[in-house]
């Protein structure tokens, strides 16, 4: 028999008694009658006996909240150190402000100031008439005709991708690149469902991350199947702590709390096709291996023998 079960049977057994009701004529009537005090499920489970202890705490913590938010000042006028809170802090609340501010004005650049117009105008091109872009190749637009080319760092700003970092994780680098390399280079989907059935932590903590990413490449639009892990690395994440590791003989180690983050960079299946299309090329004006050195003699060459 538990608590409740004895509040809500005692209720029950006075409620069963069965009480005389006094005449009109006895001085009894003359007093305000209180009606029988039953069992009210819907605002306190004691009844209206008591109050609700609950809504006593929250009050109480309500006003201690407010007390603390009070800036406490001497006869003198001078402020009390040891009442400042951050949430009654004036001057800390004044700069989070203004860090905000700062953040908010701080706004990823265009592509147009990365990158001339007319050489997007002409990726684009060049992408909607193969489906990928080649590099060096003649693009049309507007009746004329142009040999395009991009330098590398112009090709990684304009192609798709989706830039990920993970929170603060509780483990090694070294645990977390054995992982890394299980999966580097490997479609998005494909990635997710062999983390799911690993068994290291860092395995779930990285099948989050791309999960984060998946469900990012569907608000931008991006085809899913497609999506490929083109870079996944990992690094400290700084402010490990120390614990002292006492050992027997008078000895003691240093136990680290190490932490880290992982980040990643996903890329469309377009990045791969070109890709693929860059070796080809590069494969097709290859010359021939030679063996032995081919280059010019440094001597003097004569049809004669000099003895």
């Amino acid at each position: 028999m538990n608590r409740w079960s004895v509040l809500t049977r005692g209720s029950l057994l006075r409620s069963s008694i069965p009480r005389s009701i006094p005449s009109s004529s006895s001085p009894l009537c003359l007093m305000k009658m209180t009606p029988f005090l039953r069992y009210n499920s819907s605002s306190s489970p004691f009844g209206k006996l008591t109050t609700n202890p609950i809504e006593e705490i929250e009050k109480e913590t309500a006003k201690e909240g407010n007390k603390a938010n009070e800036v406490v000042k001497n006869e003198d006028g001078e402020v009390d150190i040891s009442s400042i809170t951050p949430q009654n802090d004036e001057q800390l609340i004044e700069y989070y402000k203004n860090q905000q501010t700062k953040s908010a004005s701080k706004t990823q650049p265009k592509l147009e100031e990365l990158i001339h117009p007319f050489k997007i105008q002409l990726f684009n091109k060049s992408v909607s008439q193969h489906g990928f872009f080649k590099n060096d190749q003649v693009v049309t637009h507007e009746g004329k005709s142009y040999k395009f080319h991009l330098t590398p760092e112009e090709i990684e700003i304009l192609e798709p991708s989706i830039y990920l970092q993970s929170y603060r994780i509780k483990s090694s680098m070294k645990k977390a690149t054995v992982v890394n390399r299980f999966v580097r280079g490997y479609d998005l989907k494909t990635a997710i469902n062999q983390l799911h059935f690993n068994p290291k932590k860092m395995a779930t903590e990285l099948e989050k991350l791309l999960k984060r990413g998946l469900t990012k490449s569907q608000e931008l639009g991006y085809d899913e199947d497609s999506m490929y892990i083109a870079k996944l690395w990992t690094g400290s994440d700084g402010e490990w702590r120390k614990r002292l590791d006492i050992k027997g003989r008078g000895r003691h180690g240093v136990i680290r709390h190490r932490y880290i983050h992982v980040k990643c960079v996903l890329k469309t299946g377009q990045t791969k096709q070109r890709l693929e299309w860059e070796k080809q090329q590069r494969e097709a004006k290859s010359k021939p291996r030679m063996y032995l050195n081919n280059e010019p003699l440094n001597i003097k060459v004569r049809p004669w023998y000099k003895w």
